[in-house]
């Protein structure tokens, strides 16, 4: 995920923030099942911990900076503020002199946080904010997004704070944030109205990296992503358990717009063999290096279509991890993909 934070556990070379709410932990608990209880292929072994940390580096990368980000990266994260008090005490232009990186992920300081950094001119030149996890609410991320002072914005990260479908609207309809190049709402109860918003804005439409994982978006929210007509400049799509079923992995396939994608994570959605199929028949993902299908209910059926498929010819790496497909499924996978099939 973009971003991701330090305060994070590594499944298999993921590194999934450790959110409050309790769709991320039953996305957490299908992915330990995945990644330690097994391979997809009844009767194998599971690879060591230690081998697929090493193996899944192609979705690892994608927590780090862009490479739209400033060389000179300096964080500065405010710990000696043990409340919004202090951090207002403290914010100011002299001590985000030359910070890059402003990090306040994890406080807990509620929509107070999101009106008190949309009211400071001290940010108006860091190129990345993490506000993850800290009870924003809907209220709070508007707040944040009304703000006039972050143009300069390239990353943001508003992770794991319920902001809802309006929150969501908001960030699209934020004038400021119209040089963001990546954008990490997941965990946010945004379901497909606030994606809608998201697919449809100018104003983000130079995002070269969203994360709508653990939103409710559904099959409505997926087709909203693939219909967008301002989200070309997408690379990086991370939508894991977000309940878009195959329909909504149908719709991503057909999609004219997405055809610049190179990480696509799909894991712990129920697309089934019928969503492994229409990926594998789609001629949008021409250009995918990571693909990740884990947890999926993917049999022998959907295995074998991935494997004959004609469109995935650019892939470094095939996440398999928690799907029964068989020893068939399996064989074909490995002879098409090699050590390119992690599972």
């Amino acid at each position: 995920m973009a971003w991701a934070s330090d305060s994070a556990i590594a499944l298999g070379g993921w590194t999934l923030r450790l959110e409050r709410s309790c769709r991320l932990a039953a996305l957490l608990g299908l992915l330990i099942a995945a990644g330690c209880g097994g391979s997809g292929a009844a009767g194998s072994g599971a690879s060591s911990a230690a081998d697929a940390d090493s193996s899944r580096a192609g979705l690892a990368a994608a927590g780090g900076d862009g490479e739209w980000m400033p060389k000179n990266k300096r964080v500065e994260r405010f710990e000696g503020a043990e409340n919004l008090a202090d951090l207002r005490s403290q914010l100011t232009a002299e001590a985000l002199e030359g910070v890059t990186h402003l990090d306040l992920r994890g406080r807990g300081w509620g929509p107070e946080l999101g009106r008190l950094l949309a009211e400071s001119k001290a940010v108006a030149g860091i190129a990345a904010l993490n506000v993850s996890d800290n009870e924003m609410g809907p209220e709070g991320g508007a707040a944040l997004a009304g703000s006039p002072h972050l143009s300069k914005l390239l990353q943001l990260n508003v992770g794991g704070n319920d902001i809802g479908d309006v929150g969501a609207k908001a960030l699209a309809e934020a004038t400021s944030l119209s040089g963001l190049r990546a954008l990490n709402a997941s965990g946010n109860d945004i379901g497909a109205e606030g994606t809608r918003a998201i697919a449809t804005s100018e104003v983000l439409s130079h995002l070269a990296s969203l994360d709508l994982t653990m939103n409710p978006i559904g099959a409505d929210g997926a087709a909203a992503l693939a219909q967008s007509s301002t989200l070309k400049d997408l690379r990086s799509l991370f939508l894991l358990g977000s309940g878009i079923q195959a329909e909504g992995a149908r719709a991503l396939a057909d999609s004219s717009s997405l055809e610049n994608l190179t990480v696509l994570a799909l894991s712990g959605n129920a697309i089934g063999d019928e969503g492994a199929q229409a990926i594998a028949q789609s001629t949008s993902f021409k250009k995918l290096a990571t693909l990740d299908l884990s947890a999926n209910g993917i049999g022998e059926k959907g295995a074998r279509a991935l494997a004959d498929s004609n469109s995935l010819a650019s892939l470094a790496a095939l996440e398999m991890f928690g799907n029964e497909f068989g020893s068939g499924g399996e064989a074909a996978l490995q002879e098409r993909f090699g050590s390119a099939l992690k599972f």
